[in-house]
């Protein structure tokens, strides 16, 4: 059973008690991992355990148009960061949620590269990239993710992806006909090759999306010439390997007859 996050941008009324309460959690599961004590947790500032966060700037010329939106992984189907981390440290996990080992993770920011979305962040005093897993211990233990509880307002909803997509559609559906504009559930469909649909995904005005990231082919396409050009040279080196052990087995089979 896949799970899904949706994430409304006209119910959210920026307060982002998530982005406080996702630092508290992630704060608290190093406490539960043993890897401190809650005193040398709280005092040991590590910024990058706060996987989601408010992002703002202006667009256009001056005064321009302020923009302000919550940032935060989107869980791709097909995983960019995860087919390109050379050390497996990326996990994508059977109903959904796409995860960084820590343990595991090199430090080598392929990952940055690769994410069409710009979400992992490095961190250089611990060598390590981070970014949210959508909380799946919680979810393994049942229960929603510390963002999704936190959120005062319902713009954020959890649930199975089937109901996660119904509750985005009715969403939709009821901005459309009080707003008079066309709304859109972004990632619901596959939004590129590169990443398929989204574990997270978003309720929204058309007209404004790409204002906020949320661009309709998105893909880091230089990386993905990358990979394409890989892919073709394993596929020469292996019809090269082939025809040189044919060519071996024919000129053995031919001396063994003469």
């Amino acid at each position: 059973m896949k799970v899904s996050m949706l994430y409304d941008m006209q119910a959210c009324i920026r307060c982002y008690a998530c982005s406080v309460q996702c630092g508290i959690e992630n704060r608290a599961r190093l406490s539960r991992d043993g890897r401190g004590t809650p005193e040398r947790v709280l005092e040991n500032q590590r910024p990058e355990l706060r996987f989601i966060f408010p992002v703002f700037h202006y667009l256009g010329n001056y005064p321009g148009r302020a923009v302000s939106y919550v940032h935060h992984c989107m869980h791709c189907e097909n995983a960019p960061c995860a087919r390109r981390c050379p050390a497996a440290a990326i996990e994508v996990k059977p109903y959904g949620p796409v995860v960084i080992h820590e343990e595991r993770c090199i430090g080598c920011r392929a990952c940055v590269e690769a994410c069409p979305f710009n979400v992992p962040r490095f961190a250089p005093r611990m060598g390590k990239t981070y970014k949210c897993f959508m909380c799946y211990d919680r979810l393994e233990a049942g229960l929603p993710p510390a963002c999704v509880e936190a959120c005062p307002a319902r713009a954020l909803y959890f649930g199975t992806r089937e109901e996660v997509l119904e509750e985005g559609r009715r969403r939709v559906s009821r901005y459309e006909k009080r707003l008079g504009e066309t709304f859109t559930l972004y990632g619901a469909e596959r939004v590129s090759e590169a990443t398929g649909y989204l574990h997270w995904v978003t309720v929204g005005p058309a007209a404004i999306l790409e204002d906020y990231t949320l661009r309709p082919d998105a893909a880091q396409k230089p990386i993905e010439a990358l990979d394409a050009v890989r892919t073709i040279g394993w596929v020469l080196f292996g019809a090269s390997a082939a025809g040189v052990i044919g060519h071996f087995f024919y000129s053995l089979g031919k001396r063994v007859e003469e």
